[in-house]
């Protein structure tokens, strides 16, 4: 029971963070907002099957995703960072959103499987204040095209589409 406790304090950390960023930061919550729980199974699987060789990896999981990414995908070269240029390396993202359109919404998901959806510039805006002390994070379009993960293990970032 204790285990369990502790993994679902572990979860509702990176919320409670992502909360007080958009507090502290004044973000436009018309502009960035967590998506309704109700929507979290689909949205997580249209992406899981999106991008995933769910034939090998048939459960849904987001933890390591990365490691389960189709081998025939397209890949850009990795944006790294070494954790002292965090702002530089999110500003990274602008380079990897093909067509970058600023009114369009995009989904992301961090820690703990929460997800948001907003415009890319209060995304970024958001994620400058992402504490680098937590793990991946993946954004990507609505329309599920293209997915920028961030893997935490590498230091890096990059942009996979079919």
């Amino acid at each position: 029971m204790i285990q369990q406790t502790e993994s679902k304090n572990v979860r509702y950390e990176m919320r409670n963070e992502m909360e007080a960023i958009i507090k502290e930061y004044g973000i436009d919550r018309e502009k960035f907002h967590e998506v309704s729980k109700n929507r979290y199974q689909e949205v997580i699987q249209k992406l899981y099957y999106s991008f995933c060789d769910y034939q090998k990896y048939p459960a849904i999981q987001l933890t390591y995703m990365w490691t389960r990414f189709r081998k025939e995908l397209n890949r850009t070269d990795c944006i790294r960072t070494n954790w002292r240029d965090w702002k530089s390396y999110i500003s990274g993202i602008d380079d990897l959103v093909p067509g970058k359109n600023l009114t369009a919404y995009y989904y992301l998901i961090v820690d703990g499987g929460w997800i948001y959806e907003g415009r890319l510039d209060e995304i970024k805006k958001v994620l400058f204040e992402y504490p680098m002390s937590m793990d991946d994070f993946y954004l990507f379009p609505k329309d599920y095209g293209w997915l920028i993960t961030h893997c935490d293990d590498g230091a890096c970032m990059y942009r996979i589409w079919k």
